[in-house]
């Protein structure tokens, strides 16, 4: 959560949060007021009230999203990889982190990050107590515990049971009023500072810097092969739809 005089930021992992806060801190001129990364509405805000602010949120492909936070493990930077070192012997987990056979790696590594037992064992976070980690998976979760209203208080059995619940559960408690898409964000946040300009208060010329910035982007994972999709076998894309379905159904991503 970034909270600023007249907007906040809801900052999900792996969905350019990084670079959106970064811009932010170029082309505001309106004072920052909290930074709780990665953290939900409520935990800055205990009554869940927003004070008219603005809200929004960022969301990638979850397809996509997974293939980020395994490249991040693979640059040896992730919190889930030491968390998962802790637990595994060596061998082990160079099997899930190794890029001369990436795709191969990443789909032992996706296998594990849905496998309930694994979670339970190795998640510092609220996922293992919550009864969820084999109900969706860790994208949907990450997701909901972020943008969602008091997520420690609901974000758990018996108020999500399914995949096929997670959109209603996320239309019921959503915290934002707008997303932006990691696809298209760039376009995204240019549209809010035009569109929020006199509700926000944003640097003349905020469009342009932020175009500037998008020029000198990169990603910092480390990926080797072409697209995300060239990470998935027929097994491994069905497992994502399956558990992470939520992305399909409220904003249509597909594989």
């Amino acid at each position: 959560m970034i909270e600023y005089q007249n907007f906040i930021y809801l900052d999900v992992y792996r969905t350019g949060s990084t670079h959106i806060i970064n811009l932010l801190d170029t082309v505001c001129e309106e004072p920052m007021v909290r930074k709780l990364r990665h953290m939900s509405l409520t935990l800055g805000r205990p009554h869940g009230l927003t004070s008219g602010k603005l809200v929004f949120a960022t969301v990638r492909n979850p397809w996509d999203w997974y293939v980020s936070l395994w490249a991040h493990g693979a640059g040896g930077k992730s919190a889930i990889r030491r968390n998962l070192s802790a637990h595994l012997d060596q061998k082990e987990l160079a099997a899930l982190y190794d890029r001369n056979d990436s795709s191969a790696s990443f789909r032992r590594w996706l296998k594990t990050m849905h496998d309930p037992v694994v979670l339970n064992k190795v998640m510092k976070e609220f996922l293992p107590q919550s009864g969820l980690a084999g109900t969706i998976g860790l994208y949907s979760y990450r997701f909901l515990r972020v943008t969602t209203r008091f997520p420690l208080t609901f974000l758990r059995r018996p108020f999500l049971t399914s995949p096929q619940a997670a959109n209603s559960f996320l239309q019921q408690r959503k915290a934002f009023g707008l997303v932006m898409r990691n696809e298209r964000l760039t376009d995204d946040l240019i549209s809010f500072v035009e569109t929020s300009k006199n509700r926000c208060r944003f640097k003349p010329g905020a469009a342009d810097m932020i175009r500037q910035a998008d020029s000198n982007r990169r990603n910092a994972s480390l990926r080797n092969l072409a697209s995300y999709r060239d990470y998935y076998d027929d097994a491994s894309v069905q497992l994502v739809a399956e558990r992470d379905r939520l992305f399909q159904d409220a904003f249509g991503y597909e594989f």
